[in-house]
């Protein structure tokens, strides 16, 4: 086992521009317009996405296949250890480059924990707290998803979440790539790297949130008028 997980965490770690970026939506025409921008590096999904498209998971990673190649995240539903494992092997037969998406209590991590040496990448998902994120490090996931907007609501500190999760995996050399997930707007994604995510989970909405600015739409407005005042329209 510790050998596939050093294979696999040190090609991670070596390509970790890679995973800056991940889309958290199942909407393909959303998925399809920002990749095109060139700095979308991964798809994450899960049943909320689902829902909202109404569609399968088998029929969305075909029509995202048809134009983006890099890692697609689907969760694992099933709450028993032997089961979210068969389900694992489902899922990560779909396409290449499958994620599984595992949330981290004790049945998830035991799944990890037999995944990993599999081949089978894992993102341990609904991190709450520093003791998930330590048991999924160890376990061998290769990504580890801490929630922000969640941990917020119940009066805890998400960002406060990342800060320790970060120290934590310095300490003990953790090679996972952490992604902050539950982000709900720009200041959060920005903060988050701040407090020491590697990668973003960003909803289409926030996504797009990156590039926007009135200042930036005032002076582009500007630069215009006065072009057009000197060379005409």
């Amino acid at each position: 086992m510790a050998e596939v997980y050093n294979l696999v965490n040190k090609k991670l770690r070596r390509n970790i521009m890679d995973y800056r970026i991940f889309l958290d939506t199942a909407n393909v025409k959303e998925i399809e317009e920002a990749v095109e921008t060139g700095i979308v590096a991964g798809i994450a999904t899960n049943p909320n996405k689902m829902a909202n498209v109404g569609r399968k998971y088998e029929d969305v990673i075909k029509d995202i296949r048809s134009f983006f190649d890099g890692p697609i995240a689907v969760e694992a539903i099933p709450t028993e250890t032997e089961e979210i494992i068969e389900e694992a092997k489902r899922l990560n037969d779909l396409s290449e480059n499958i994620v599984i998406k595992i949330p981290a209590n004790k049945k998830g991590i035991k799944a990890i924990n037999k995944l990993v040496p599999m081949g089978i990448k894992t993102n341990a998902t609904l991190i709450c707290n520093p003791g998930q994120a330590l048991a999924a490090g160890l376990a061998g996931s290769p990504f580890i998803s801490p929630f922000i907007s969640r941990v917020d609501y119940i009066g805890h500190d998400g960002m406060e979440l990342f800060r320790k999760v970060r120290k934590m995996y310095d300490f003990y050399d953790i090679k996972s790539v952490v992604i902050a997930a539950s982000i709900k707007n720009c200041n959060d994604a920005i903060e988050s790297i701040l407090a020491g995510a590697d990668s973003l989970a960003l909803t289409y909405e926030v996504f797009n949130q990156l590039f926007n600015h009135p200042v930036t739409e005032e002076g582009i407005k500007k630069f215009t008028n006065d072009y057009n005042s000197i060379y005409g329209k």
